[in-house]
């Protein structure tokens, strides 16, 4: 087993071909933290019996098993393609010019999200690495969160099928020299016209702002994950998507009524979030965006008490207009050929 020190754990992760059937893990993410666990039903039986003083260990059985959890991981450059895959369902990388490529992820349209294998490897005291690898992981919600003065962090949920613990251990490898997207890289735009990214076109058009904190979108898939079924050994069938829920929020600064008419209307709104790196491609420069193309505010007016300067927290849900190709896109122009 390998060894290591304390700050040695990893977390990894590959697509599955097979729902539930685990693969090597050959993706590695650096994470700020995780919350895997094994969650169990275990029945204690009740039947009665003279003479016993407390349930019996021999009566007590696990009928189904699964596991949960999330992890967070700060928005890159690079890297990141298969997790924001799975986080939106589907995704696609396409050349736009020499080296640069652009990851367009959508909302599936299929029953079945993708599933992942996800290994995560904890250190002991003594640096030994114990891997527990979880199969059969979907991602059940995400939330990218863009806080004032932050990093762009991205945390998905999974539910997954079991956890095992004789899987050998993937040794990490990570990509090199990505970039960080962060608050000092933002640009938004709120209402306009915006023109919906392609393939190789980010979204562009929109009125810019420059009166928003912060931004934060949730996303629940709102998975039907109760399918424990006789024959599948008390492990669950494959999770099937129902109808999102796309909620957000933002802080913005009281410099005109915009914001409270459009609450007060019930305005359609879109929004456009583009970070833009400092690192170079060979066309333009590693960016990252979160495009919805309709939305609308759940309040709230602004309010004052004397002493502060007046901001409105803001609250969206991002709606089908039936007219934008998608409620929500997650753009990401990258050196990475493939996800």
């Amino acid at each position: 087993m390998a060894t290591g020190t304390l700050q040695d754990a990893s977390i990894g992760y590959k697509t599955e071909s097979t729902y539930g059937t685990p693969v090597v893990v050959d993706r590695f993410a650096e994470f700020v933290d995780e919350s895997f666990e094994w969650d169990p039903k275990r029945v204690q039986g009740q039947g009665i019996r003279a003479g016993s003083k407390v349930a019996r260990s021999a009566r007590r059985v696990t009928t189904q098993t699964s596991a949960k959890g999330d992890m967070t991981v700060e928005m890159t450059s690079k890297g990141l393609g298969t997790l924001l895959a799975a986080c939106m369902g589907a995704g696609a990388s396409t050349l736009v010019a020499g080296t640069t490529y652009q990851q367009l992820f959508t909302l599936a349209t299929g029953p079945n999200p993708p599933s992942l294998t996800v290994q995560k490897a904890v250190p002991r005291i003594d640096g030994t690495l114990d891997p527990y690898t979880f199969n059969g992981g979907v991602v059940e919600s995400f939330e990218l969160d863009c806080p004032q003065g932050e990093i762009v962090t991205l945390k998905p949920s999974f539910i997954f099928r079991e956890v095992l613990t004789a899987t050998a251990y993937a040794t990490p490898s990570y990509v090199a020299t990505p970039s960080l997207f962060h608050f000092a890289q933002g640009a938004i735009t709120l209402g306009g016209t915006v023109t919906a990214p392609t393939t190789t076109a980010l979204a562009s058009g929109g009125t810019a702002v420059a009166n928003v904190r912060d931004f934060n979108l949730k996303v629940d898939h709102k998975l039907t994950a109760d399918r424990f079924n006789y024959g599948g050994a008390g492990k669950m069938a494959h999770p099937t998507y129902g109808l999102r829920e796309v909620t957000g929020s933002m802080t913005i600064e009281y410099d005109s009524q915009t914001i409270g008419d459009a609450y007060l209307a019930d305005t359609e709104l879109a929004a456009t979030l583009t970070f833009t790196s400092g690192e170079a491609l060979s066309t333009g420069f590693a960016q990252f965006q979160i495009v919805t193309p309709a939305f609308k505010l759940d309040g709230e007016l602004p309010k004052t008490n004397g002493t502060e300067l007046v901001t409105q927290q803001v609250d969206f849900t991002v709606l089908d207009n039936l007219t934008a190709a998608q409620p929500l896109w997650l753009v990401l122009r990258t050196a990475d050929s493939a996800l």
